[in-house]
């Protein structure tokens, strides 16, 4: 599974789109009583942000809707925290450290539960494109090429995720 935008896919790799997963801004009740909803945009700014980081220091964008319909916008945050992974995000955001941009289907249990909150949902975004990737060398092995129609028709039976 690769989520997110490939520029250039190498001619060895076969790729199957399998829909998009939706990222929606959210943070714990906590964090939002002792420093308030943000009511536009710009407000994100003066919030305490937790943001997706590497190793070496870079710190991924947010994603924001297009002026056309399908179009996005990607932004530099500021973090306070930058987590190396998806789950890291979401539990620094479950400890009330911040607000976070998160796919749904990391924090859809916990906006369910109450345990987050979403925060400006206008903003939310259909964001990054989401694939089934194989080495093209071993796609016509019977394994592989099930496999593949079993992903597909599990993660994207609608053609989005989240």
């Amino acid at each position: 599974m690769r989520i997110g935008e490939g520029d250039a896919w190498p001619a060895a790799l076969g790729r199957r789109y399998i829909g998009a997963q939706r990222l929606v801004f959210c943070a714990a009740p906590r964090y939002l009583a002792e420093h308030g909803f943000p009511a536009a945009i710009a407000e994100l700014e003066t919030h305490h942000c937790i943001a997706y980081g590497q190793a070496d220091g870079q710190v991924g964008p947010w994603f924001f809707k297009g002026r056309q319909p399908g179009d996005q916008e990607r932004r530099v945050v500021h973090p306070r925290i930058a987590v190396g992974d998806g789950e890291g995000e979401v539990s620094a955001t479950l400890e009330g450290y911040g607000i976070a941009q998160l796919p749904t289907w990391l924090v859809q249990r916990h906006l369910d539960e109450g345990r987050l909150v979403e925060v400006l949902p206008e903003l939310a975004t259909e964001g990054l494109p989401m694939n089934l990737v194989w080495l093209k060398a071993r796609e016509a092995l019977p394994k592989v090429s099930t496999l593949l129609d079993y992903l597909q028709e599990r993660l994207a039976p609608h053609g989005r995720v989240g």
